[in-house]
């Protein structure tokens, strides 16, 4: 079978055919790659999202360079904000930090908040597309799976607007993805919702069952196929963050 791989050689990153100026030869390797080296270069047995040619963005110094790569790698997907007031709803949006704003869409389940004032709120702060959807008193999770049909693919962040949460959850989330390359499934959220991200399309299929929890079904699927679950706590997340 072909094997997929990068090629660091024709990379303007890649200096003295010895250096990645990204720092991730190391990083690769602690995430189990294989790199080789022979007469033709570098080869990495994985898919470097940071590659560029050397005639990428040639008029500007190597250190713009760096920076434009790092803001062109970020992770993209949807918000779900869980809202009762629009008070609430205003302070959750403002209080996020998103640095790629476009790369992200958000769905409001809301209760019983008006109409003008959930179009004023989210007109005033959200700088892409969203969806408001209204729920009775039912099941919340049930909501969180019809809200899906709205979600992108990507990373599903799951928001409790009433509670408190880090601002920084989405650039936490991007290092830990993008910067020491895990391989991200689910973060396990606080009160099981609030705070939880998974990948948006396995989300999607598990909630297909839910007699148990994502990070239980998950755990269940990597015993059945002998693999890591890729599986994390907030805690291991803020120890990995480089800010």
């Amino acid at each position: 079978m072909v094997r997929i791989g990068t090629t660091c050689k024709d990379c303007c990153f890649f200096k003295d055919n010895t250096k990645c100026l990204h720092n991730l030869f190391d990083v690769f390797l602690d995430r189990g790659a294989e790199i080789t080296s022979d007469e033709t270069g570098i080869t990495i047995d994985r898919v470097c999202r940071y590659q560029r040619l050397i005639d990428w963005e040639k008029d500007k110094p190597i250190e713009e360079r760096l920076a434009i790569s790092k803001e062109e790698v970020y992770i993209c997907g949807s918000i779900i904000l869980l809202t009762d007031t629009s008070d609430e709803l205003e302070n959750a949006i403002s209080k996020l930090k998103l640095k790629r704003p476009e790369n992200f869409n958000f769905v409001i389940i809301h209760k019983a908040i008006k109409m003008s004032e959930l179009l004023r709120v989210c007109g005033n702060n959200i700088k892409s597309d969203y969806k408001l959807m209204y729920y009775p008193d039912i099941d919340t999770e049930f909501q969180i799976y019809k809200a899906l049909d709205h979600a992108r693919n990507g990373y599903l962040f799951i928001l409790d607007c009433s509670k408190d949460f880090d601002a920084d959850i989405i650039d936490k989330v991007n290092n830990l993805v993008n910067k020491k390359l895990y391989r991200v499934l689910h973060i396990e959220g606080t009160d099981n919702l609030h705070q939880s991200v998974s990948m948006t399309h396995l989300y999607k299929y598990i909630k297909g069952d839910i007699q148990c929890s994502i990070k239980e079904k998950i755990k269940s699927i990597s015993e059945e196929e002998n693999s890591n679950p890729q599986t994390f706590t907030w805690k291991e997340v803020d120890e990995e963050y480089i800010n």
